[in-house]
């Protein structure tokens, strides 16, 4: 209960800085029309339906639709300029009864209404309204439900958003291990990451297979590879916008995990019935205990994550307070007896108020995150950086001459703090504190009806950096005015004030320095430009192409020397990333397929004598360590009642790497005696990235199989293998001890998860 205090507690505080935000706000273009709010539940669980049509008829006729609108993932919608004073509203949801009610509301109320639906098999004719948000699949952008990562194989109970990720064309991960996502040209530090509205550094665990967000703690993912909104800031890559779904306002459900590779405990329920809730999920590895026995080597690396979210749904609010803590620990190549680490800490809260005085919802956000990454070696830390941040976030709406307009600012104060010991020659350690501002918006406009744009603009700046103008352009077009045939687009412009360094060449290493771009030094940008097709020619049939164009500039990255030594000083470097992906995809009642193809180049350039490479030409261009430039993904999921199966088939072609030339020994002259020392053996380097690693390739299958004990427990089965027919992929080759180093090769597993209801 004293828990449950300090969270109302901090919910008030929320709420009033809101309200005080909100008073800030001139209400310029308040109307005399009506507004009518609702918000949606379920009746399974007390939580918020996501997706439901909302739909005013005429009051007599019953038959014209005078408004519409599609509940987002509060359950929440606004139905705007409203000028009757009588209406008919359904509202509808898959699987549940329809909500059929007279309304009466008088001109300029503001009315808010709570709808609980009931759950039931009764057929109707569903009428599909389309929300104002872009669907997946347009641009760039792909909205992923939890339900969806269970078709990737994962070596462990449950399902994970990393393996999912991973399964899309022009995502590139460096092998097995490290925790590093590539996606569309762009390197790990030029992605943003957000959980509940809060940013986070790297949530992807050591061991590639596994994140900080199981399927069992997220309610969906909108992902986009390239050209997101304004509404997005500090990325010039990818954005990955995660949102945890509340837990079960209604019934206590409680499950406990194994299995070699990993265990979890998981627990949710009502604190008041239909009022608030929790939900609460513990993780940790277990393969490095178990590894030796399975697979006959080594995976030394642990990994952890906690996660949990509080939520309040009230009359005229809904409130929630999100907590993550993760820890990764391990070698990526054992022979360097290098132990990396990192983690991550966030704490923080967001509530939306759609109160009946307010003109508009008003959403605020607020938290504290943390991260921080170190590399030891004989149990001494050598080098370590990391980065603290307290993060306010307003967010707000408003309509402007009948145009919807989002709008917002956030407010972060960063504290970075870096300590290094050798190696790093031109990066010294360093404290840093630095307020970072952003503000954004954004309005949708439909000239006319198979035509959507979203223009906007967004805009950051820091004491150390000029203000940035970022203009973003998003387009929907449907020929025939149907979702069968759609073309959309991305354009815009994307800046950040934070990059991470470190030595591209070393994969056994993924150590990086976290560093803010200071006034001396231009800020990294890049230009996107993205064009799609999408052809649904039946139910659950989807086709589509897309190709992209991105441009970037004042990459920082290592320089380079001939010689096989670790050095991180850094050149500023121009990159070019284009591609297309092509996917087809079938959803039926109890069979999945998906197959798809991503083809790429990327291409890094920069002056020679900045980068210090040792090729006679004024501007060096090269392919840097993630251009892949052929992949294939394909999966099939196959369920039958209680009984499911999985398979996965991935195909990559071998990326960059550069070429051992010669040894040689060198002398310390006049130091050594040539005659009676033979000096130092060190290796020479060919020409930069001049080879490509061998194809990659690998078969997982997995099949699950759920028991139900009592009315009240269930036992679920799995058992798969990863890369089944145990080829020997090779993650990188170590230039410092001369050794190849492969990743996992074949790996069996079983997980039990026993449930209570």
């Amino acid at each position: 209960m004293r828990i449950c205090r300090i969270s109302k507690s901090f919910i008030a505080l929320l709420f009033v800085a809101a309200t005080a935000s909100f008073n800030f706000v001139p209400e310029l273009f308040a109307q005399e029309s009506a507004v009518l709010r609702l918000v949606i539940v379920s009746d399974l669980d007390g939580n918020p339906v996501y997706g439901a049509n909302a739909i005013l008829f005429d009051e007599e006729t019953e038959e014209e639709m005078l408004a519409t609108g599609v509940s987002d993932l509060d359950g929440f919608i606004e139905l705007r300029n409203l000028d009757r004073t009588g209406y008919l509203l359904r509202v509808s949801y898959v699987g549940h009864d329809p909500y059929l009610r007279k309304i009466m509301i008088e001109p300029g109320e503001r009315k808010i209404l709570s709808i609980t639906l009931s759950s039931g098999v009764e057929s109707f004719d569903e009428i599909v309204i389309e929300g104002r948000r872009f669907r997946s699949g347009d641009a760039g952008h792909r909205r992923i439900e939890a339900n969806e990562f269970a078709r990737v194989p994962t070596p462990g109970p449950g399902s994970d958003l990393a393996g999912y990720i991973q399964s899309l064309p022009g995502v590139v991960t460096a092998g097995d291990r490290g925790g590093e996502l590539f996606i569309r040209g762009g390197t790990p530090d030029q992605n943003y990451i957000q959980v509940d509205n809060l940013p986070v550094i790297k949530p992807f665990h050591i061991s590639n297979r596994y994140s900080a967000f199981p399927a069992e703690m997220v309610q969906n993912v909108d992902f986009y590879a390239g050209g997101f909104s304004s509404r997005y800031t500090g990325s010039t890559s990818a954005v990955m916008d995660v949102r945890l779904r509340p837990g079960n306002r209604r019934n206590l459900r409680v499950s406990a995990s194994t299995s070699p590779y990993l265990s979890a405990f998981h627990a949710e329920g009502p604190i008041q019935r239909d009022t608030d809730s929790y939900i609460v999920m513990g993780r940790f590895s277990t393969i490095d205990r178990f590894a030796p026995h399975i697979t006959g080597s080594e995976a030394p690396y642990r990994f952890y994550d906690i996660s949990g979210r509080y939520s309040y749904q009230g009359e005229n609010l809904t409130c929630n307070i999100t907590g993550l803590v993760t820890g990764d620990e391990g070698e990526i190549n054992p022979a360097r007896a290098a132990t990396l680490s990192w983690n991550n800490f966030v704490m923080g809260g967001r509530c939306l108020g759609f109160y009946d005085r307010f003109n508009h919802p008003i959403e605020l956000t607020a938290g504290y995150t943390s991260y921080n990454n170190s590399e030891s070696s004989g149990g001494v830390q050598e080098r370590f950086s990391g980065i603290r941040q307290m993060y306010l976030r307003l967010d707000l709406k408003e309509e402007i001459f009948n145009l919807p307009v989002d709008y917002g600012l956030s407010v972060s104060f960063r504290s970075y703090d870096t300590e290094l010991i050798g190696r790093f020659t031109s990066v010294q350690s360093f404290q840093r504190n630095i307020p970072i501002v952003h503000v954004y918006g954004s309005t949708e406009w439909s000239p006319f009806n198979r035509l959507t744009l979203e223009p906007g603009l967004s805009s950051q700046f820091t004491l150390d950096t000029d203000i940035t103008l970022e203009p973003r352009l998003r387009l929907l077009f449907r020929p025939d005015g149907t979702d069968m045939h759609e073309i959309s687009a991305a354009a815009g412009k994307y800046t950040q004030v934070l990059s991470a360094i470190t030595d591209e060449r070393d994969a056994g290493t993924i150590f990086s320095v976290l560093n803010p771009t200071s006034d001396r030094d231009p800020l990294p940008s890049a230009i996107h430009a993205i064009l799609g097709y999408s052809y649904r020619p039946g139910a659950g049939l989807l086709f589509s192409i897309e190709g992209y164009l991105m441009q970037r500039k004042h990459i920082p990255v290592s320089r380079w020397t001939p010689r096989a030594q670790v050095n991180v000083e850094t050149s500023l470097a121009e990159g070019l990333a284009r591609g297309v992906d092509l996917q087809a995809e079938y959803s039926g009642s109890s069979f999945y397929f998906r197959a798809g193809y991503g083809w790429s180049i990327v291409e890094y350039s920069a002056e020679t004598d900045d980068l210090g490479a040792w090729i006679e030409e004024p501007i060096f261009r090269y392919n840097p360590p993630h251009d892949q430039r052929h992949s294939i993904n394909t999966l099939l999921r196959f369920s039958s009642g209680n009984f499911s199966t999985g398979i996965r088939w991935e195909l990559a072609s071998g990326r960059p790497y550069t070429q051992v030339r010669a040894f040689d020994l060198f002398l310390n002259l006049p130091r050594q005696n040539p005659v009676q020392e033979p000096g130092t053996q060190y290796t020479l380097f060919s020409r930069p990235y001049g080879e490509r690693l061998p194809f990659y390739h690998r078969l997982d299958l997995i099949a699950e199989q759920q028991f139900t004990l009592t009315r009240s427990a269930q036992l679920n089965l799995e058992a798969g293998i990863i890369n089944l027919y145990g080829r020997e992929n090779i993650f990188y080759f170590d230039l410092n001890t001369l050794e190849r180093v492969n990743q996992i090769s074949l790996l069996p597993f079983v997980a039990i998860t026993a449930t209570l209801n």
